[in-house]
């Protein structure tokens, strides 16, 4: 758990029951006579779904942390799934990507994903299909 104060720009925290990364920070006062409170704008990971939450500094959130990887090449592509392989120890993982992703991914691509609560994402596609 972490302070909404402590939160930064990045920082990826659990907002009703998705894993989401605030994407803005901002100081606010909500009346004339009022405490500031921090307002931060959220993005969710798995829904790209965009979120503006009004809090105070003293309230707690869920932080929750990404195991990140990187430059792995895509071994097998099976249908609306591929299987990614680690260059150094040779690991084999099975991701599900989305449509857009699965017409530009190729045997041999390299792809950058994130793995966060047993779910891995293709975030990026660095070499593939044009």
């Amino acid at each position: 758990m972490i302070k909404v104060a402590d939160a930064r720009v990045g920082t990826c925290i659990l907002n009703r029951g998705e894993p989401s990364k605030v994407t803005q920070k901002e100081r606010v006062t909500v009346g004339t006579h009022m405490h500031s409170k921090t307002r931060i704008t959220l993005q969710g990971i798995f829904s790209g779904r965009s979120e503006v939450l009004t809090l105070g500094h003293h309230e707690n959130l869920e932080d929750i942390e990404i195991i990140n990887r990187k430059g792995q090449v895509v071994a097998k592509v099976p249908p609306s799934q591929i299987q990614i392989m680690d260059l150094v120890s040779y690991e084999t993982i099975t991701a599900t990507v989305s449509n857009d992703q699965f017409a530009k991914i190729s045997e041999g691509s390299i792809v950058t994903f994130i793995e966060l609560q047993g779910k891995i994402i293709v975030i990026e596609i660095r070499e593939g299909k044009d």
